[in-house]
């Protein structure tokens, strides 16, 4: 009897266990404030860097972003993430699709710990660099 019941408590335990699953939390790792930090011209390669502090701010909410520069804006409206095959790295990657701009020319980003990236999908496409603030 005390043989039956320890198998069927393994039992029971192994099929509540199995089933459990951890609740994954999907954020969107663009949400936030990005300082603008540099630009990379693709045709020359020259890099135009920027102080920190100057109100050159990219902000994105789950739907929206605001573009300042100077401290004053000068772009806003929404956005969207989709993915898409790059003509440069031949890979999937995120492009960030504003305004539903969708034939707009592509430009994808990669975040890699606080840095932003992004750029044109175009041989001599530019980039543009963030560091995360918020």
């Amino acid at each position: 009897m005390i043989k039956n019941l320890k198998t069927v408590l393994i039992i029971f335990f192994s099929i509540v266990f199995l089933s459990c699953k951890k609740d994954s939390v999907a954020t969107d790792p663009l949400v936030g404030e990005w300082e603008l930090t540099a630009e990379i011209n693709g045709l020359t390669g020259i890099r135009t860097s920027y102080e920190t502090g100057k109100g050159n701010v990219t902000k994105f909410t789950k739907t929206n972003y605001e573009q300042t520069r100077d401290g004053k804006s000068i772009s806003t409206g929404t956005y969207s993430i989709t993915t898409y095959q790059s003509l440069i790295t031949k890979k999937e990657q995120n492009q960030i699709v504003y305004d539903g701009k969708v034939n707009d020319i592509k430009n994808y980003f990669t975040i890699d710990n606080n840095m932003l990236t992004i750029s044109v999908d175009a041989y001599d496409g530019p980039s543009t660099i963030y560091t995360r603030i918020r």
